[in-house]
């Protein structure tokens, strides 16, 4: 069964666009054709806390309200920023079709694979640590942080922008050797959940250094999830 999935970055940087082209190139889809989207010169160029999210989610919206042959061109739609965006939910209300954002795509993934004992999220800045750690908790619903399943986020103060850059590499090896080997030593952490678009295709480095760790691409696997839920409304198993 053919599908169509758009791949949107609700910020402006065509550079992290580009990364993101790179990635999913590798990615088994299985008929899954992908278009990829960058959000108008308008947005942020980066997206840093819930201003900065708001701020790109009332850009994309409006662009999207202009081009109505999205919402029939394409039958899923994946938000491309590792946090409860509001583009998410507006964009599902806009649209009446899937749209999964990558957080919840890597979550989803944590809870649901027996293999995985306790996980953690790293993401880019310091800042996203108690927003992303509050997201974990909406995400489960839960009144608390869900330890058992969960360790708090970690940032390390690198730029979304500069994530991928082949430079920033041996400083982002040395702050996950600290948090392992240190911070979260007796946690039983087996899996770590790549907290930001920036970090796609970081998963296969990081595994090769740390062979006993899962790294979790919030980007593969937000698109291979997307396209199970698309299949499945397309065999008229659940309404929207």
């Amino acid at each position: 069964m053919a599908i169509s999935l758009l791949i949107i970055n609700p910020n402006c940087s065509e550079k992290v666009t580009d990364n993101l082209q790179k990635v999913l190139s590798f990615v088994s889809t299985n008929d899954a054709f992908l278009s990829f989207y960058t959000a108008p010169i308008t947005a942020p160029k980066e997206i840093t806390n819930e201003q900065t999210s708001l701020e790109s989610e009332a850009v994309v919206l409006a662009d999207f309200k202009k081009r109505q042959e999205f919402f029939s061109k394409f039958d899923g739609f994946m938000v491309c920023c590792y946090s409860n965006h509001p583009l998410i939910k507006s964009l599902t209300e806009l649209t009446g079709k899937p749209v999964l954002g990558i957080m919840q795509a890597t979550l989803i993934y944590a809870l649901s694979n027996p293999k995985v004992s306790k996980s953690f999220i790293l993401t880019s800045t310091r800042e996203w640590e108690p927003l992303l750690d509050q997201s974990i908790i909406d995400f489960v619903g839960a009144s608390d942080f869900p330890k058992t399943k969960f360790q708090k986020t970690k940032g390390l103060d690198v730029s979304v922008l500069n994530l991928a850059d082949i430079e920033e590499y041996e400083r982002i090896r040395e702050r996950v050797k600290e948090i392992l080997e240190n911070e979260y030593s007796q946690e039983n952490i087996n899996c770590v959940l790549l907290g930001c678009a920036g970090m796609a295709g970081l998963d296969s480095k990081l595994s090769t250094d740390f062979p006993s760790i899962t790294f979790v691409d919030c980007v593969k696997s937000a698109t291979e999830l997307l396209c199970s839920l698309v299949r499945f409304e397309k065999q008229n198993l659940i309404d929207y």
